[in-house]
């Protein structure tokens, strides 16, 4: 995946995790490229050739993720990533198998150091989830902001709300856990304010100037 990155000579490598963990991580992933395949190839309507373009990037998008796995994750190490735009990537990468619509909102500048693969993992299920839940012509929106030496990543949706959604308390949600907790972050799953739910993570915030040091 496409991330904006500073290599930092003092990162540590990421912590081998079990590889069952692994292959659950990277199915839980696959379902969303493989789903939105599924729907371009059954499609009657629309013109063939824009049809095939997203059946050809989807399949990149698997390519490189399985490629993170094999390659990637063994040698995921911290660095300086804009938060913002990974975030940003996770939402639009998500659209096409969503029955509703999903919405990215971020600022200019939010950059933490963190483990690319892992982060993206991380936003990713937890975008996935929100989709479901929020259903036909629901909203998911992804929000990036940075204040007081924290950046936090919402993902909030408008759906039925905690404990009416099977995925709530999934596999996935534990993994999301321990990607976030790999890059020295913090994670929470709470009510939304009306409706529907939110998905948090917090992690310490890098002056641009340090990044670009």
């Amino acid at each position: 995946m496409t991330t904006a990155v500073v290599h930092d000579p003092s990162r540590a490598p990421l912590a081998q995790g079990s590889d069952v963990d692994t292959i659950r991580a990277l199915c839980h992933d696959l379902r969303q490229p493989l789903a939105a395949i599924r729907l371009l190839a059954a499609s009657d309507g629309g013109d063939v050739r824009r049809r095939m373009d997203g059946i050809l990037e989807q399949a990149s998008w698997l390519a490189e993720m399985v490629d993170e796995v094999l390659v990637g994750a063994k040698s995921d190490l911290a660095e300086y990533v804009d938060a913002g735009h990974l975030a940003e990537m996770c939402a639009v990468r998500a659209q096409p198998t969503a029955a509703g619509e999903v919405s990215c909102a971020h600022d200019d500048t939010a950059i933490v150091l963190a483990k690319p693969v892992a982060l993206s993992r991380a936003i990713g299920c937890l975008v996935d989830n929100a989709v479901r839940a929020a259903g036909e012509g629901g909203h998911v929106l992804v929000s990036v902001q940075q204040s007081l030496g924290v950046v936090t990543v919402t993902v909030s949706d408008d759906g039925p709300g905690l404990g009416h959604v099977a995925s709530r308390t999934s596999l996935g949600l534990t993994i999301t856990r321990a990607l976030v907790a790999s890059c020295g972050g913090r994670f929470e799953l709470v009510p939304g304010e009306s409706r529907g739910a939110v998905a948090r993570i917090t992690l310490p915030a890098v002056a641009p100037a340090a990044a670009a040091s």
